[in-house]
């Protein structure tokens, strides 16, 4: 299955109530991929620009931009998502790109 990055921030509401409905908002929005079709590999809460990092698995683009747009209309995230491709497919496409042999 395609593996897609989420860069996460909370926005002031979600900052606001995360004593109280932060950890259920978590599991949450990882219901709401499920229930799509889709699997969150690993979550990693940061310091810096971004509040969490999502590595998460969908079955298409449209797929990730569903769980995108219901996860973003609870209101207590912004959300970036894109698709990512592993090392060794990078090397792969590059290979392909450029016209070389594996």
């Amino acid at each position: 299955m395609p593996t897609y990055v989420s860069l996460v921030k909370f926005t002031q509401h979600g900052l606001q109530t995360m004593k109280d409905k932060g950890v259920e908002r978590a599991e949450m929005v990882k219901k709401n991929a499920q229930a799509l079709g889709g699997k969150l590999v690993q979550a990693y809460y940061c310091l810096g620009e971004y509040d969490v990092v999502a590595i998460w698995e969908f079955p298409n683009n449209k797929t990730a931009m569903k769980a995108a747009v219901m996860n973003a209309s609870m209101g207590h995230i912004q959300i970036t998502t894109m698709p990512a491709v592993n090392r060794d497919e990078w090397k792969a496409l590059l290979q392909e790109a450029m016209g070389k042999k594996k």
